[in-house]
């Protein structure tokens, strides 16, 4: 099983009808949820785990980059892992989880060859297993790579002479 993958929030998309739901199943696993502009989110936490939290408890809402990965595997089993035509709805597929999980600024969508290569495999993984769960860190190894920090400049720019 792969190690649990600290991110620096985890969102959830949630009426505020299922809110009061998704708060109390997180509380019951020792997550706290704030209200983040339209999203519920938690911080400083595993994408699983949270999603985990909520399907445990009841809540009718999943972590956004849980929902967006199962779209990812839907689209994978609905072309049998073949990635060759449609690289650019992969590589979509693959910034949606980043984007909409609020990480496109720690993460970044593989270059194609390794997104085809990540489809293929995945495929042969689910079909093998029947699982329809890649966790959060296995999702990043096969789809993502992680973006440099920028430098921090060490003072103010110099003046030209």
């Amino acid at each position: 099983m792969s190690q649990p993958q600290i991110e620096p929030v985890v969102r959830i998309r949630c009426t505020p009808e299922a809110e009061a739901r998704a708060r109390k199943a997180l509380a019951a696993r020792g997550l706290a949820a704030e209200r983040s502009l339209t999203w519920l989110v938690v911080r400083d936490a595993d994408p699983d785990a949270v999603n985990e939290a909520l399907a445990a408890g009841g809540a009718e809402v999943r972590a956004v980059v849980r929902e967006r990965i199962g779209a990812l595997l839907g689209w994978l089993i609905d072309h049998e892992g073949r990635a060759a035509e449609h690289e650019a709805a992969l590589e979509r597929l693959v910034r949606r989880v980043l984007d909409e999980g609020g990480l496109s600024a720690r993460y970044a969508p593989r270059d194609a060859a390794a997104l085809k290569a990540a489809a293929a495999a995945l495929h042969e993984r689910l079909m093998a297993t029947g699982a329809g769960l890649v966790p959060w860190p296995e999702f990043l190894a096969a789809c993502c790579v992680s973006r440099a920090a920028a430098p921090t400049p060490a003072g103010p720019p110099a003046r030209p002479a």
